[in-house]
């Protein structure tokens, strides 16, 4: 019986496969993800007590832009998925391609945003017009910061990646594209919850 035990876990450590990236960044993006999540509770709790005021406000938003956006940042993380099969592929000139392609459209995003914001302050909208606004603008903005953070990773790790094909590297491709990959789906959340529903 210890032999079958002994044998099951050898295969099922030849089978494992650990997170891809560094598990410190699992750490951090877990954290802000769950940060994320308090707040998205937060809305729907005021959204419900409140639901005619956060829909007149609603109103006065434009879906169009914040699903340009949508679609640029999904493709933006198909691209930074590329880069990191570039990568393990040993094609470390295909992977620094792939992610600036992919910064490219990370500052196609952030063009588009802050011209909406741009609009919103053009109106006299501000962080202190509603309580909808607050929510808008404190949810949008922690995730337009985290845009130009993963920006600026995703052009650190083109410039690397044309570089080097160290261990490091690979990690870090994988932790950059995984924060990527993680403000497309809070992305994807945000649009249907602040200018949809």
């Amino acid at each position: 019986m210890s032999a079958n035990l002994n044998n099951s876990l050898e295969v099922k450590m030849k089978n494992y496969r650990p997170l891809p990236g560094d598990a410190a960044w699992w750490m951090f993006l877990g954290a802000e993800f769950v940060t994320l999540c308090i707040f998205f509770v937060l809305y729907a709790i005021m959204r419900a007590n409140n639901l005619e005021a956060f829909q007149q406000s609603q109103a006065q938003l434009n879906p169009t832009p914040a699903f340009i956006n949508a679609l640029i940042l999904i493709t933006s993380g198909y691209f930074a998925a590329r880069g990191v099969h570039a990568m393990q592929s040993q094609q470390n000139r295909q992977c620094s391609r792939w992610f600036s392609a992919a910064a490219i459209l990370g500052i196609a995003f952030l063009i588009i945003k802050s011209w909406e914001y741009w609009l919103k302050l053009e109106q006299g909208i501000f962080l202190s017009t509603s309580t909808f606004y607050f929510f808008y603008f404190f949810l949008t903005g922690f995730h337009y910061l985290h845009v130009w953070l993963g920006v600026g990773f995703l052009i650190l790790m083109a410039v690397r990646t044309r570089k080097s094909s160290h261990p490091t590297t690979h990690r870090n491709v994988e932790s950059c594209a995984a924060f990527w990959h993680m403000l497309d789906l809070v992305w994807v959340v945000l649009f249907p919850l602040l200018y949809l529903l």
